[in-house]
C-alpha cells in the first residue's frame, strides 16, 4: 500500500478543521469512556526539545489515543496547525522501509514544510526496518529540528543489539513504556472513595509511616477487595476497565476478541497457527504459579508450532523459547527466573515462572480451553509479581524486559525451599510471599526472614493484616494498591 496525498491529509483533520476534536475517532471513544486515564507520557514529552521519542506498548492499550491528546496538547501550547503531522503507519505493514521515508518526506511537504514539526508515527515498528528509514531522514536533515514521537507493539528490534537503538540520532528522544492500567487505578476508577496509591516499596511499608498508612487503608478494605476480583477477571486495558466501571458481569465478547486479534497476529507473523497460538496462551495460563523449564513446557505441548513443524509433534525447547520470549516481546507475557541458590551474583537457574500481563488474558484462555478453571490463588499471585515489575523494573529497562526483568526474580532456599518473589538489587533485596488463603500460616515468611536476615519481608494473604517483628502481613488487595 502506498498513501495518496489525500489520505494523508485525512489523517490530519486540524490541518483544515479547528474543531476536529468533535470528530476525531479516538477522541470520541475517550470522551464516552467512564473515565479519562491517558498515559503519563502524554505530558511528560518535551514538546520544546528534538528529538526522536519512542513510545511501546500493548495492542489496544491506548497508544493511538494518546498520541491524539499529544497533538491536542501541542496545538494547545501554540504549535501551528500544519507543524503536526499524524501518520497510521500499521497500514504499510509489509512494505518496504523506503515507502516509510516517502510517506514522511511526502507529509511535510503537505503540510508545508515547516521547520519544526511535532511528527507522530503510529505503529511505525509494523515497518520492517523502520529505524534505518528514520535514520536516513535524520541524517539528512528532514527531521533533525522536529520533534518525532514513534510508536510500537513490540520490542522484538531491540533484542538485535545497539544499532536498532539510532545511537546519536536520538536527540532529546526518550524511551516511553505504556501499560494496561495497574491495579491501584484500577480500584480508584471502579471506587472514587479509594485514594490514589502512594507507591511504595516493600521496605517503605515495613517502616513506621508505612505501617500507619496500611492501618489507615483498613478503611477501604472490602472495596479494594471487590476491585481486586473485578481487576483479576478484567484487567487493565481500557476498554475492558470501561466495561467494568459500568457494571458488565464479565468482558464483552468483542473486548476479548480484539486481545486474542491482537496475540494471534503477533504469533502469526512468525508462522504460528491458529491451534498453535490457542495451545501457547493455555499452556501459560496453565504454568501461572510453577516452577518450569522450557524443555518440560515443550514436552507437555502437544501442538506443532511454526509452519514448517511435522504435523503430531511436540515442539523443540528452543522454539517454544523463541515464541514464549516473541511473546514477552509483544508485552503479553513476562518470564520470571529463579537465582541459583546460595550465590551472591546475577546467575540465573535455568528455571522459571511464566505470567501474564494483564489478568484479561487469562479470562482469554478460560474461553479457549474448556478444562482450565480459574485460579484465583494462581491470579493473586500473577496480579503481585506484575505489580512488583512494574514497581521495581528500572525505568529504563522496562520497556525491554519482559524477557527477562534484572530487578525481580525467585529465590530457592538452601532447603529447596521457595520464596515467591525477591525484588530490587541483589544487595538490597526486598521479599514477598504470597500466601493467597484463609488461615495462611506464617510458616514461608519465617523462612524468608531466615533465608535473608534484616530483609524486609511482606506475605500477601487474603484478610488478614499484622505487623510482627521481622515480617508483616498484608491482604493481597492492599499490597497491590501500595505498590501502585
Amino acid at each position: 500500500m502506498v498513501f495518496s496525498n489525500q489520505e494523508i491529509i485525512e489523517f490530519n483533520p486540524w490541518w483544515r478543521d479547528t474543531a476536529w476534536r468533535a470528530q476525531d475517532p479516538h477522541l470520541l471513544a475517550l470522551a464516552d469512556h467512564p473515565v479519562r486515564l491517558p498515559a503519563d507520557f502524554v505530558r511528560e514529552v518535551d514538546l520544546s526539545s528534538s528529538g526522536i521519542n519512542v513510545l511501546r506498548g500493548p495492542r489496544q492499550v491506548g497508544k493511538s489515543t494518546d498520541l491524539k491528546l499529544l497533538a491536542e496538547r501541542a496545538l494547545d501550547e501554540g504549535f501551528d496547525n500544519r507543524s503536526v503531522i499524524y501518520l497510521a503507519l500499521d497500514l504499510l505493514e509489509d512494505q518496504p522501509m523506503a515507502e516509510l521515508a516517502r510517506t514522511v518526506r511526502r507529509a511535510k511537504e503537505l503540510a508545508g514544510g515547516k521547520p519544526a514539526t511535532l511528527l507522530l508515527l503510529d505503529e511505525v515498528t509494523s515497518v520492517e526496518k523502520w529505524q534505518g528509514a528514520v535514520k536516513s531522514l535524520w541524517d539528512s536533515g528532514v527531521l533533525r529540528d522536529d520533534v518525532v514521537v514513534c510508536t510500537g507493539s513490540s520490542a522484538v528490534d531491540l533484542q538485535r543489539g545497539a544499532a536498532e537503538r539510532l545511537p546519536g540520532r536520538r536527540g532529546g528522544g526518550k524511551d516511553f513504556l505504556v501499560l494496561p492500567r495497574s491495579f491501584a487505578a484500577f480500584a480508584a476508577a471502579m471506587d472514587s472513595t479509594i485514594p490514589a496509591s502512594t507507591r511504595l516499596q516493600v521496605s517503605d511499608l515495613r517502616a513506621a509511616a508505612g505501617r500507619d498508612l496500611l492501618r489507615e487503608m483498613r478503611l477501604h478494605l472490602p472495596a479494594l477487595d471487590r476491585a481486586m476480583l473485578r481487576y483479576l477477571t478484567f484487567g487493565g486495558l481500557p476498554a475492558a476497565v470501561g466495561e467494568a466501571i459500568d457494571g458488565a458481569a464479565e468482558p464483552s465478547s468483542e473486548t476479548k476478541r480484539v486481545l486474542w486479534d491482537s496475540l494471534l497476529k503477533e504469533l502469526q507473523r512468525k508462522g504460528a497457527s491458529v491451534p498453535a497460538t490457542q495451545a501457547l496462551l493455555v499452556r501459560v495460563a496453565k504454568a501461572l504459579g510453577a516452577e518450569t523449564n522450557w524443555s518440560d513446557l515443550a514436552r507437555e505441548m502437544n501442538v506443532p508450532l511454526g509452519r514448517r513443524a511435522d504435523k503430531g509433534k511436540a515442539p523443540s525447547h528452543h522454539t517454544l523459547k523463541n515464541y514464549i520470549e516473541l511473546m514477552a516481546s509483544g508485552y503479553f507475557v513476562f518470564t520470571v527466573y529463579f537465582w541459583k541458590r546460595g550465590q551472591n551474583t546475577n546467575d540465573l537457574s535455568k528455571n522459571k515462572k511464566l505470567f501474564l500481563s494483564d489478568p484479561l488474558l487469562y479470562t482469554v484462555a478460560l474461553d479457549r480451553a474448556p478444562g482450565l478453571a480459574m485460579d484465583l490463588p494462581a491470579l493473586v499471585e500473577n496480579a503481585v509479581g506484575l505489580a512488583l515489575y512494574r514497581r521495581y523494573e528500572p525505568a529504563e529497562r522496562l520497556v525491554e524486559s519482559f524477557v527477562s526483568p534484572d530487578h525481580l526474580h525467585i529465590w530457592k532456599t538452601t532447603t529447596g525451599g521457595e520464596i515467591d518473589f525477591v525484588a530490587g538489587p541483589a544487595s538490597d533485596l526486598d521479599i514477598v510471599e504470597v500466601k493467597y488463603q484463609n488461615n495462611p500460616g506464617v510458616g514461608r515468611a519465617a523462612a524468608a526472614v531466615k533465608a535473608h536476615p534484616g530483609r524486609p519481608v511482606v506475605m500477601a494473604t487474603k484478610t488478614e493484616l499484622d505487623f510482627r517483628e521481622n515480617y508483616s502481613l498484608v491482604p493481597a488487595s492492599l499490597l497491590l494498591w501500595a505498590l501502585g
